[in-house]
């Protein structure tokens, strides 16, 4: 499982919940959650701040 989605089951967060959070369509946060398509460097940046984490954390760079 990736981080994002991780972070999001953590949470107790749905796709809808995240799309209203970032403005990120949930059909697009499902895709990335998935691996189907990777986000640009500045959604990464945005998801990272909403999770309150590093961008390299949410990427898997890093473990802290």
């Amino acid at each position: 499982m990736n981080r994002l989605k991780e972070l999001r089951l953590q949470r107790g967060l749905t796709l809808k919940d995240m799309e209203l959070g970032t403005g990120i369509s949930d059909v697009n946060l499902s895709r990335y959650e998935r691996g189907t398509v990777q986000p640009k460097l500045e959604t990464w940046e945005l998801l990272a701040d909403y999770f309150k984490v590093t961008p390299q954390y949410l990427v898997g760079w890093v473990d802290e």
